[in-house]
C-alpha cells in the first residue's frame, strides 16, 4: 500500500489544484476525487499482478514508498519534457504499469521470516 501512497502523493498536487477552485460544487469535488483515486490505482496494479505471478522480489516499506515516488516522478517527467503528449497518456499508463510490474521483482532490504 505504501507503493500506491508514494505514487498517489506525487500526483496529488494536480487534483488539489483543480478542486481548490471556489466555484465547484461538492458533488463535482467528490466525483473528481473518486475518479482520481481509481485512475491512480490502475498503474499500481502492475505490482499486484506481478505478485500474483509469484514475483520473488522484496522491498521494505521505505523502499516501496520511494519506488512509488520515483515512478510517479518519471511519469511526470515524460510529460514535462514533452517526450509524451497528454493525448498519449495511455502510453504513460502502460509504461508505469510495466515499471510497477518490474518493481515486484526487485529485492532491496532484508526480508524477515515471521513464523
Amino acid at each position: 500500500m505504501l507503493l500506491y501512497f508514494g505514487y498517489f502523493l506525487v500526483h496529488a498536487y494536480s487534483i488539489v489544484d483543480k478542486i481548490s477552485q471556489p466555484h465547484l460544487a461538492p458533488s463535482v469535488i467528490l466525483f473528481s476525487l473518486t475518479v482520481f483515486i481509481i485512475w491512480t490505482f490502475i498503474p499500481v496494479t502492475g505490482y499486484f499482478i506481478a505478485k500474483l505471478f509469484k514475483a520473488g522480489g522484496y522491498l521494505n516499506k521505505y523502499a516501496l514508498f520511494i519506488a512509488g515516488v520515483l515512478i510517479a516522478t518519471i511519469e511526470n517527467s515524460l510529460f514535462h519534457f514533452k517526450i509524451l503528449t497528454y493525448e498519449q497518456s495511455y502510453i504513460g499508463v502502460i509504461f508505469v504499469f510495466v515499471l510497477f510490474f518490474i518493481t515486484a521483482y526487485i529485492s532491496i532490504g532484508k526480508q524477515t521470516n515471521e513464523n
